[in-house]
């Protein structure tokens, strides 16, 4: 549903892309996020998650040079855009960030800061989404190879071509459409988070499509590079930076987009990131203002709205569209047992999973999350509101 203020001022937050070429220093710029100052003048907590797998490994030792505490960097490798959401999410609900064993699962150590508290980001690097896209994509190759079975077994297909029906399957037009859905979900989860953050993208050629004298249509470059990753995801952000190296073998900067008004238009050796600082000093007495990411419900509503014009119904209001009842009791339910385990020392946490275990209860936060049953929700809160 619509959201709506008054007209203030409030906190300025970093929103960022910064895309070039392999090698032109984008991961290394994101990473001075973590020379950032929070309002009360202590550090930032970066989380960074790294797409590319690797990317800013080698660069931790000079942060702890400069006197960085790199406890309050948060790195986490992952392909999966799902999964780069579901940390979004952790950071906009406040949620603690678990440590991983070596297969990816939660542990129950919870992730902590460099003051020892439990880890909140203040900033989020996405680093970078040209793999996101990739993966994405796949992804729905894929799902549209099983379209085309479906296909070929009502075709009664056999043989080459069948073969050639399913292997040769590509993406649709639609496919295309959910991309660019997904990318601009992602942009818009990260200005819902209430946190600073940086993506970064490889970087293409900009085409458009010329039909010629001979009617054929083609496609040709406009000399303007572009990031390399979902379709328009620089629309909405604040800042837009082109990395490259120029002649003279200089790490050189373009900020063709800066809403902040720090730089704009102009071309800079050697960026410092910290240069945006001081839209947070500026701002820093102000109030914290974050949209809600709505697309998915817009889409919804919009729904609902088409179905009444077909139905002569147009003018009616819409109906408001309430969360599942089941699902709010659900996580009702998995916020009191996060209260309880967390209430109790190492002991008590350790007789709480005997007992859990002694009732085929699920033990990791993980496995709870997947519970949708109510009853078993409620009787592992039973259990462990008696350790």
């Amino acid at each position: 549903m619509a959201r709506a203020r008054k007209a203030t001022q409030t906190q300025s937050k970093l929103q960022m892309i910064l895309f070039g070429e392999e090698g032109t220093g984008k991961s290394t710029l994101a990473l001075q996020l973590a020379y950032f100052k929070r309002p009360d003048g202590k550090p930032f907590r970066v989380l960074y998650i790294d797409n590319e797998c690797g990317s800013i490994d080698d660069f931790i030792g000079g942060l702890e040079a400069d006197g960085i505490n790199t406890e309050n960097i948060y790195i986490v490798y992952t392909q999966s855009l799902g999964e780069t959401r579901e940390y979004i999410n952790k950071v906009k609900n406040k949620e603690d960030f678990h440590v991983l064993d070596d297969e990816g699962n939660e542990t129950d150590e919870v992730v902590l800061d460099g003051d020892g508290e439990p880890f909140r980001a203040d900033a989020i690097v996405v680093d970078g989404t040209t793999i996101l896209n990739l993966t994405t994509k796949q992804a729905l190759v894929e799902f549209s190879k099983k379209r085309n079975t479906v296909k070929a077994k009502k075709k009664e297909l056999t043989g080459i071509e069948k073969t050639v029906t399913i292997e040769g399957a590509g993406l649709e037009l639609k496919d295309y459409q959910t991309v660019n859905f997904k990318g601009q979900d992602l942009i818009l989860d990260l200005m819902s988070c209430g946190a600073h953050f940086i993506v970064t993208a490889r970087e293409t050629d900009e085409k458009v499509s010329v039909k010629g004298d001979d009617g054929k249509i083609t496609s040709v470059a406009t000399g303007r590079k572009i990031p390399d990753g979902f379709k328009q995801m620089n629309y909405n952000v604040k800042t837009v930076v082109r990395m490259y190296i120029n002649e003279d073998n200089n790490f050189c900067a373009y900020i063709s987009k800066d809403r902040t008004g720090v730089h704009d238009k102009e071309t800079v050796e050697d960026l410092s990131l910290v240069d945006w600082q001081v839209i947070i000093d500026r701002t820093k007495d102000k109030k914290e203002f974050s949209v809600k990411n709505d697309l998915t419900k817009a889409v919804d509503i919009e729904q609902d709205i088409y179905t009444k014009e077909v139905m002569g119904k147009v003018g009616e209001p819409v109906d408001s569209i309430d969360e599942n009842p089941a699902e709010n009791q659900t996580t009702e339910l998995l916020d009191k047992i996060s209260a309880v385990m967390k209430s109790l020392n190492p002991v008590g946490k350790t007789k709480a999973k005997e007992a859990l275990s002694a009732e085929d209860l699920p033990i990791k936060p993980t496995e709870m999350k997947k519970i949708t049953d109510i009853k078993t929700l409620e009787r592992v809160l039973e259990v462990i509101s008696k350790i």
